[in-house]
């Protein structure tokens, strides 16, 4: 992942102003958020936010529940 990509993810994760963020070698991303406290978030809980193009299941739900 690209450092700016790392930043925006954390940012989505945990929220703004972020102290700092590290992808680890095994894809688990490691975050200081604004109040010093550490957070993990393994690859399972972000791979969704790397993917900003792709629908998500609720919104392909709602698009055909409204086409009724």
């Amino acid at each position: 992942m690209e450092k700016p990509n790392i930043r925006t993810v954390a940012e989505a994760l945990a929220g703004p102003d972020l102290l700092g963020c590290a992808v680890k070698e095994n894809g688990v991303l490691v975050v200081i958020d604004s109040t010093g406290k550490k957070r993990t978030f393994y690859p399972m809980d972000y791979q969704h936010l790397l993917h900003p193009g792709s629908k998500s299941a609720a919104g392909k739900g709602a698009k055909h529940a409204s086409a009724q």
